[in-house]
């Protein structure tokens, strides 16, 4: 097997950053005391699921105000085989820059193969929990709100498929409760037929075309407040089975206070879904111009990402996809037409090479500017064999926003960037609680990667929304924030990157504002908050109203 990570990643391509783009990261791995190590089970056989990978995500589940980090991993097929695999690894945050791996007493320590991994609070008790997507039955671990789980999948509807890979918890219905919805890549069998892809005559297997896999439907899953949940796909509006899913989203992209749903598929076209309330959405896929490049190709989509990157107010869409294809920002018009404006982003040349899975649309120096970052890796590891110069490893790439709808590659994010590595999932938040957003790199067939924010300090504010009436988690809530003379729009979302799962805490960079004026949160209910004069440089936990009525910062 080829090696994880080389010793130098290519130079990007030619581009000047702007003078006031600083980002950097420092590479904590080895003093974090996380040992977990991700299995592929790629090995002799190459079943297609192994490629795919894991996610990561980040939580606080013992509510102690600092986040904690549970890993997703795979393992050798068929089920019962024989692996070197240790399962899901759960890692509580000592607040020095040193992670204890709790997985067994937490008693979360599932064996089996799983990619994704989603968090909510789905009883609305307070306590995150955590669902994992499978090739296998799904799993949902119920935080008992004492540092343990239990696992409370039996009877609660959400077994699921055969083959489960993304999923991001949603109030589609608004009735405070969190509902699911899960993405499917495909029907496929550890005791079907498995055609030998590669060269056979020199017995050199690679990972068949994701085209020999016929998708499978996607599901959605309604909460109905006593512990178990019921399908309601086809009720809902989203039925579709030309799909092979992998990264889902759930955030507001049309601005009327409803969490809609982006998914990216392998292949096929992407799919967006319009919550119109009373528990209906509608499909605007094609017509929104959010299902292919624009030249009207389906693309190879694993990671998704929604934020709002010119300032206008209007979420864009971003999705990584696999190489040739480069990854692809969605200009928002409206709500419900999108504009491919990946070239003149100027992101195209620096993904055009690679295979794109985690990201975000994060902002990395504060600057109220959300930038991007993406994982890469490739898929085989043996292509140069097939005449292909195309390594295993492959660079991590950021992409600082210049403020003119314009990104510019950052040309020296720190030392883990200086090498290249196979990435699959990614995770993003604030893990040393300094202001500034950290990353969770899942890496395939290896340890992870933990890269802390060494960018120069602006100034920035924590939200933390906690709902009442809507859904604990405050998914679907969305923040104004005035500071500086400028207006910043954010929102608390489910689901996104590449299976894996982000820190709920808003984490908002202001640049050089000294104070913030004013916050106005829109939270799933109807109900609004507004907090006025505040210190920079803080955390505000914000509870909703009962009523409408302003709200006093805690």
């Amino acid at each position: 097997m080829q090696s994880q990570s080389s010793t130098a990643a290519p130079p990007p391509a030619k581009a000047s950053l702007a003078n006031d783009i600083n980002i950097r990261f420092r590479d904590i791995s080895s003093a974090s005391q996380i040992d977990f190590q991700h299995v592929s089970g790629m090995y002799p056989e190459r079943h297609f699921p192994t490629n795919l990978g894991s996610g990561v995500a980040l939580l606080d589940y013992d509510g102690d105000g600092w986040l904690d980090v549970y890993f997703a991993n795979t393992r050798n097929l068929p089920l019962d085989a024989t692996t070197t695999a240790r399962g899901n690894r759960l890692y509580r945050n000592r607040a020095d820059g040193t992670f204890e791996d709790v997985t067994d007493r937490a008693g979360t320590g599932f064996r089996g193969f799983n990619h994704g991994v989603t968090v909510g609070d789905v009883d609305n008790d307070g306590f995150p929990d955590l669902f994992l997507t499978n090739f296998g039955p799904n799993v949902l671990y119920l935080n008992n709100g004492d540092g343990s789980f239990r696992d409370a999948t039996a009877g609660s509807g959400l077994e699921g498929p055969p083959w489960s890979t993304g999923a991001a918890f949603l109030d589609y219905d608004g009735d405070g409760a969190l509902d699911l919805y899960v993405s499917c890549y495909g029907e496929w069998s550890i005791n079907g037929e498995h055609p030998f892809c590669g060269d056979k005559a020199r017995n050199i297997p690679v990972y068949c075309s994701p085209y020999s896999i016929t998708p499978a439907r996607h599901h959605l899953y309604r909460n109905k407040g006593d512990g178990t949940f019921e399908e309601t796909t086809e009720s809902a509006g989203v039925g579709r089975s030309d799909g092979r899913g992998l990264g889902v989203i759930a955030a507001d992209v049309n601005r009327d206070g409803r969490a809609d749903l982006y998914v990216a598929n392998d292949g096929c076209p992407n799919f967006l879904f319009l919550n119109r309330g009373g528990g209906k959405f509608e499909d605007v896929s094609e017509p929104s111009g959010a299902a292919t490049n624009e030249a009207g190709d389906v693309q190879g989509s694993m990671g998704v990402d929604v934020e709002d990157v010119d300032g206008d107010g209007w979420p864009e869409l971003f999705v990584t996809n696999f190489r040739g294809q480069y990854n692809t920002l969605y200009r928002n018009h409206g709500g419900a037409n999108f504009q491919d404006v990946s070239a003149a982003a100027g992101i195209v040349a620096d993904s055009l090479l690679w295979v794109g899975w985690g990201c975000s649309l994060g902002d990395f120096d504060n600057d109220g500017h959300p930038d991007m970052l993406v994982v890469n890796g490739e898929v085989d590891d043996n292509l140069k064999e097939f005449g292909q110069d195309s390594p295993f490893a492959e660079p991590t790439v950021v992409w600082g926003n210049a403020g003119d709808r314009r990104f510019r590659v950052v040309p020296d994010p720190g030392t883990y960037f200086a090498v290249n590595h196979v990435g699959r999932g990614a995770a993003f938040g604030d893990l040393d609680n300094d202001g500034r957003l950290d990353v969770i790199v899942a890496q395939f067939d290896g340890p992870p990667a933990v890269l802390v924010n060494d960018a120069p300090p602006r100034s920035w504010i924590r939200l933390e929304l906690l709902g009442s009436d809507s859904n604990r988690s405050a998914v679907g809530a969305t923040v104004e924030v005035r500071a500086g003379g400028t207006v910043i729009h954010r929102q608390v979302k489910g689901g996104g990157s590449y299976l894996s799962a982000n820190d709920h805490r808003l984490l908002v960079g202001l640049g050089s504002a000294a104070h913030v004026e004013r916050v106005d949160v829109l939270w799933p209910s109807g109900r609004r908050s507004t907090l006025t004069d505040l210190a920079t440089g803080h955390s505000f936990q914000i509870r909703e109203p009962e009523r409408d009525r302003v709200e006093v910062p805690r």
